[in-house]
């Protein structure tokens, strides 16, 4: 296989990674450029596991009568938003990116994903993805040969929820710059873009422990991590969800107070469906607290889990 020259920009925060393989489904089309061709590949296993470690996603490539050079974005996905709050992604930028069959991969480019860190506690992160990688690609005339792209897994349990999709973008131009030396130099690019999105690996197996927290008063949307301002003495009340959504099952709800020593609230149970709430907690002095939900050992099949990020106040 080819192997890529990479030029990696700045990165802010990335994930520890580990090795072994897996995985991909199949790829839907929602477009194709005039002068290249792809279509998607199916490969097995597609289902990612607690023991999973590595996976590759395939692209089938094909050319014209005439060589041609593009760029391919890769995208990956979010790790499990569904509770509103973006607590991480669930792959680091790619490790490896090859052809396998005919063909010449150019320059590498990753946009590093711009993410504050939520915490002080960054063991509690599941990991960040980088953003969109490209890499640019040359494929002779009449060629068919495929994109395979490695990406490692989080270190940590994935979710019930969490999405591993990747997605492939060809761009009609390059990312790299080359010398006239170069076989990239003055080739044609294709007249227009397409996309094709994986449907897989899928979650299966023992999962972590999922837990939606919430609060009243509830942090903004639009900046999740900034402190929410509450009076000396409010009352906050808590609540949230477990995913999957399974009764009688204990949550540890902790604080800290300025990335302190975590001190035990309390205890609750969940309900029907996985919901749960607590009584109110009232912060003590003047300072910056952490509100943190954590899932221990118990039976019924999930991983002891915790929050990726804390909901966070400030006493005045």
């Amino acid at each position: 296989m080819s192997s890529a020259r990479r030029r990696t920009l700045p990165r802010r925060a990335s994930a520890g990674v580990a090795l072994a393989l897996v995985a991909l489904a199949a790829l839907a089309p929602t477009g194709l450029a005039d002068d290249v061709g792809a279509s998607g590949t199916l490969v097995t296993p597609v289902h990612l596991t607690v023991k999973t470690r590595v996976i590759l996603y395939y692209l089938q490539l094909h050319s014209g009568p005439t060589q041609e050079a593009f760029a391919v974005q890769l995208t990956p996905p979010r790790f499990a938003t569904a509770g509103g709050l973006p607590e991480g992604e669930s792959i680091d930028g790619p490790t490896d990116v090859a052809l396998q069959g005919p063909g010449t991969i150019g320059d590498t480019v990753n946009q590093p994903s711009a993410i504050a860190p939520c915490s002080d506690r960054p063991q509690a992160f599941h990991g960040y993805a980088t953003g969109v990688t490209s890499v640019d690609i040359l494929l002779p005339p009449n060629s068919n040969t495929v994109l395979a792209v490695r990406y490692d897994t989080g270190r940590r349990a994935p979710w019930v929820d969490s999405s591993f999709r990747l997605r492939f973008t060809l761009e009609p131009y390059l990312v790299g710059t080359y010398p006239s030396t170069s076989p990239f130099a003055g080739v044609a690019t294709p007249s227009a873009a397409a996309s094709y999105t994986t449907t897989g690996p899928v979650v299966s197996g023992p999962t972590g422990a999922h837990i939606l927290l919430s609060t009243s008063p509830r942090q903004a949307a639009a900046n999740p991590y900034a402190p929410v301002a509450v009076a000396a003495g409010r009352a906050i009340t808590i609540s949230g969800r477990l995913l999957p959504g399974k009764p009688g099952r204990r949550i540890v709800l902790k604080w800290d107070r300025g990335g302190g020593a975590l001190h035990t609230l309390t205890s609750v149970q969940t309900g029907a469906g996985g919901q749960f709430a607590a009584t109110a907690w009232r912060p003590g002095g003047p300072g910056t607290y952490e509100l943190w939900a954590s899932y221990p050992a118990q039976p019924g099949g999930l991983l002891a889990d915790s929050t990726s990020c804390p909901l966070r106040f400030t006493v005045g």
